[in-house]
């Protein structure tokens, strides 16, 4: 079967990586180019711009669409084509509220996002329509915890009951996962602790400086300590002094190698949609220690507490969360019977357990299937783009090349220096049919 994956924009280096790399038995990924349309909301009264102004809807067309693609896989976004096809998303409500450039310029120009709630109605209402539709075949949540938040919101919005009910049904969890990544043999020596994150405040980096400063006070030359990422000087003063190798982003197989020579991967990350990072590490053996509780609640889903990662609650203070995860790390340090525990299990979870390619190819195969058998089912006579059953206006549609898509999303990452989080509060009981501006998980990110 071959399988059109995009846009590339969306894609993630770890999660869509893997699916390059190391693809389903009898699946081949193509790429192509293609051109992201956004119809502006009906409200919008100068000269629409996807960073600056709401769209009521927008969606992927893929040029050159040849004729022996079978089916498309898209990240996060909505397709216009004839051809069936399958999204997947860390988390759905990001598309169908706001969309990544809206959001993403939002953040660039230091301003709050605070979408008007009828304006979010309506490109919520216009956008599950689009997800709903005959032609999206499956949508693919990487945990059970996003699935159920995205259905509970759109439920307790007053949204149409056969649209809920329609995304309810071609919903489905398919956890992301790589191929199980062999331990590099070494004599003897000592212990091996990395943290990883690209950007610093809401990875944890700050708790991961004095989580490391203090396990080189308490264990000196027993353990190699390894900061992988962006590091403000001040903070990188205080590395260098706790003898800590400090190691700029690298490449995904240049850090895979870096887990390989691993032996305790650390993460006091505030917040994960999913935690691509986490998974790598368990697939490479090491020994996990990592936040649960706010921002983290799926985290239960992937790792077994005590099994497979020891967990440090994010509801904590920040000076008591840095000492439970000293004590957790530094236990492992010492007790070398528990890394090896958690490792084998780890390794075990990765290569034949839930997180295995094995169980991720098996799900992604069914739904794919699923996908190319609705080609034969889907009225042909249905446009494309699914315009009239959205509603979503006659405003005149803005498209962006791809290569419009990296340039906006280069530039205003590089403003922002990190991801952007959204935090909202769960929706409270209002009347059926009443619309307000929240939404059900507690955070979400664009990127």
């Amino acid at each position: 079967m071959k399988v059109l994956l995009g846009p590339a924009h969306e894609l993630h280096d770890g999660v869509h990586g893997s699916l390059l790399e190391s693809p389903p038995a009898g699946t081949t990924y193509v790429q192509a180019r293609y051109t992201l349309r956004f119809r502006p909301d009906r409200s919008a009264c100068r000269a629409f711009s996807p960073l600056h102004d709401a769209a009521v809807a927008e969606w992927v067309r893929f040029d050159d669409l040849s004729a022996d693609v079978d089916i498309v896989h898209s990240s996060r976004l909505p397709v216009e084509t004839a051809r069936p096809w399958v999204v997947d998303a860390d988390c759905l409500l990001m598309p169908l509220q706001a969309g990544r450039f809206y959001t993403l310029g939002a953040a660039s120009r230091g301003t709050t996002l605070v979408p008007d709630a009828e304006a979010m109605a309506r490109r919520e209402a216009a956008m599950a329509a689009r997800f709903a539709s005959g032609r999206c075949a499956r949508i693919l949540f990487r945990t059970e915890y996003a699935r159920r938040a995205c259905l509970e919101h759109l439920a307790a919005r007053g949204h149409r009951s056969e649209v809920v009910e329609k995304l309810s049904a071609k919903s489905e969890v398919v956890y992301p996962a790589i191929p199980p990544l062999h331990a590099v043999r070494r004599s003897e020596g000592p212990v091996t602790v990395l943290y990883m994150g690209r950007t610093w405040q809401d990875k944890g980096a700050p708790v991961a400086v004095e989580v490391f400063s203090r396990l080189r006070a308490r264990h000196g030359e027993a353990v190699r300590l390894v900061f992988l990422g962006p590091c403000p000087t001040p903070a990188a003063s205080q590395l260098l002094a706790a003898g800590v190798e400090l190691v700029a982003p690298l490449p995904r197989s240049a850090y895979l190698e870096q887990l390989r020579r691993a032996d305790i991967f650390l993460s006091p990350t505030s917040f994960e949609s999913f935690g691509m990072g986490l998974v790598e590490a368990a697939a490479a053996g090491l020994a996990v220690v990592c936040s649960t509780g706010p921002g983290m609640e799926h985290i239960g889903e992937l790792f077994t507490p005590g099994n497979n990662a020891l967990f440090v609650s994010n509801a904590e203070p920040t000076a008591q969360r840095t000492a439970a995860f000293t004590a957790a790390v530094s236990g492992l340090i010492d007790d070398a019977s528990l890394r090896r525990r958690l490792a084998v299990n780890n390794r075990a979870l990765t290569t034949s357990g839930k997180l295995s390619l094995g169980q991720r190819n098996e799900r992604l195969g069914t739904a794919y299937a699923h996908a190319y058998a609705a080609r034969f089912v889907v009225d042909p006579a249905d446009p494309a783009d699914d315009r009239d059953a959205c509603a979503e206006g006659n405003r005149r549609i803005t498209d962006w090349a791809d290569d419009v898509c990296h340039w906006a999303g280069q530039h205003c990452t590089a403003r922002i220096g990190g991801r952007v989080i959204v935090r909202h509060d769960p929706p409270a009981q209002r009347p059926a049919g009443e619309v307000s501006g929240g939404t059900a998980a507690p955070r979400r990110r664009t990127q």
